[in-house]
């Protein structure tokens, strides 16, 4: 089956973020973390997919699809986020990041599945 998808929310966001670990103290921060991290963004009201892949041991990347900014803003008082950001005031040079967000204004197509933004706007062809 072939979907493509027609996004219907012109507020969707696309967030992509990494954390890599950069010592011993970010590796087990990363690794004590990270399943509480995925589940606080997938029970997330606003957010309708998380996408998390192991680059290494060391670095993990994460897509997430978000119904606005306003939502995503949202997640940023939640309980997981402030931990990290209080992880990372404490201990500035234990984990590398990148955060980067993208307006969702057109998408690809899906083939035998439905996932990423496919999975909250999608239609047969």
């Amino acid at each position: 089956m072939m979907y493509e998808v027609d996004i219907a929310n012109k507020e969707t966001v696309v967030f992509v973020n990494s954390i890599r670990a950069k010592n011993l103290k970010g590796f087990c921060w990363l690794w004590f973390n990270l399943p509480g991290i995925i589940r606080s963004v997938k029970r997330h009201h606003g957010a309708y997919e998380c996408i998390p892949a192991l680059v290494s041991p060391l670095q993990i990347v994460m897509v997430s699809y978000w119904l606005s900014y306003r939502e995503l803003g949202e997640y940023y008082q939640s309980d997981w986020h402030r931990r990290f950001i209080r992880f990372t005031t404490k201990n500035p040079t234990a984990l590398g990041m990148f955060f980067e967000s993208y307006a969702a204004e057109k998408s690809g197509r899906y083939i035998n599945g439905v996932f990423g933004l496919g999975k909250n706007f999608r239609r047969k062809i």
